[in-house]
C-alpha cells in the first residue's frame, strides 16, 4: 500500500523495534533515462536496503514516462543460512523527491509493506515526467531521501550481545585483535585480566564502546550522528580501520547536513569526505 503526497514535512512517526535507517542518494537524468538506477546497499541490523527508480517508458508496452521508485531489502550474507525458510519483516516507507526550491513541494511516496525471501522489493509511482522542473535538479541530478522502519520481523538472527557472558568471547577477541594492533597486544599482556578473560578499557562510554565493539567484529549496526564522535575517537585510539570507513560511508551517504559532514572530516583528517561535501 502507498500513496502519493506534496509537502515538507512527512516523517515515519511510528514505533519501530525493528530500527531505522535514513539516507539519501541522487541519479542524473541521463542515468534514469537509459536504465534503472539504484542507491548504494544501506545496511540496518541483519538486512540491507535500497532504493531505486525506473522510467516507465523503459518498460515493455509502456506508452507514459512516469517516475517510479522502489525499496529492496536484501539479508546480509552470512546470515543467510541462518535465516528460517518463511523469514519476513513488516515495515513502513517515505522516499522524498527533494524541491531545491521549495522543500513545501517535495514529492513523497509512502507506505506499508512485507519484505520476505519471494518479495523483496516493492514499488511505488512518484512522479509524471514531465512535472519534473528544474527545481528537482541540482547539476542535472535528482535528489532522493529515504526512511525505513522495520516494525517486526520474525525468521532473523538476532544480532549478539556483548555486554553478556559468552561461550564464543575467545573467539571475539580473536576477531579484535586481527583488526587492531593495541588490543593484540592487550591481550597478550600478562595480568589480571588475561587470567579473567576481561579485560578493562578506561575512559570510554561504554554504551559507545559496546556499539564500537560491534562495528569492529562486523556485526551490522545502525549508528547516527550522536556516535560517530566517540567511533571515531575509539577507531583512532585502538587503530581499526573498518569502524573509521563505516563512518566516513555514514558521512557521505546518509542524510547529514553538509555543514556538519565537513566539521567533523577536517578534525578527523577526512578528505575524500571533504571532496564529496564541497
Amino acid at each position: 500500500m502507498s500513496w502519493l503526497l506534496w509537502g515538507s514535512s512527512q516523517k515515519l512517526t511510528g514505533s519501530y523495534l525493528g530500527g531505522q535507517k535514513l539516507f539519501r542518494c541522487t541519479f542524473s537524468m541521463d542515468q534514469i533515462d537509459m536504465e534503472s538506477p539504484h542507491s548504494k546497499w544501506q545496511t540496518s541490523g541483519n538486512v540491507s536496503w535500497t532504493m531505486g527508480v525506473v522510467n516507465t517508458k523503459n518498460e515493455e508496452g509502456s506508452k507514459t514516462e512516469k517516475l517510479k521508485a522502489y525499496i529492496k531489502c536484501h539479508l546480509e550474507h552470512h546470515i543467510e543460512t541462518l535465516v528460517e525458510e518463511n523469514w519476513h519483516l513488516e515495515a513502513d516507507y517515505v522516499i522524498r523527491l527533494i524541491n531545491h526550491s521549495n522543500s513545501n513541494k517535495n514529492v513523497y511516496t509512502r507506505g506499508s509493506t512485507s519484505f520476505s525471501k519471494t518479495k523483496e522489493q516493492n514499488m511505488s509511482s512518484l512522479i509524471n515526467i514531465s512535472d519534473i522542473t528544474d527545481d528537482f535538479l541540482l547539476n542535472d541530478e535528482l535528489t532522493f531521501e529515504v526512511e525505513i522502519g522495520v516494525k517486526s520481523s520474525e525468521g532473523l538472527p538476532k544480532s549478539v550481545d556483548f555486554l553478556v557472558k559468552r561461550t564464543d568471547s575467545n573467539a571475539i577477541l580473536t576477531v579484535l585483535s586481527k583488526n587492531s594492533t593495541v588490543f593484540e597486544n592487550m591481550f597478550k599482556s600478562d595480568g589480571t585480566g588475561k587470567a579473567k578473560n576481561e579485560y578493562p578499557v578506561d575512559d570510554v562510554n561504554p554504551e559507545s564502546f559496546h556499539l564500537f565493539v560491534k562495528l569492529a567484529s562486523d556485526v551490522p549496526m545502525q549508528f547516527d550522528l550522536d556516535n560517530i564522535e566517540d567511533l571515531l575517537k575509539m577507531s583512532e585510539r585502538f587503530k581499526i580501520d573498518n569502524v573509521t570507513l563505516k563512518c566516513k560511508d555514514f558521512l557521505m551517504n546518509s542524510v547529514v547536513d553538509d555543514a556538519v559532514a565537513l566539521k567533523i572530516a577536517d578534525q578527523h583528517g577526512m578528505l575524500d569526505v571533504i571532496e564529496e561535501k564541497r
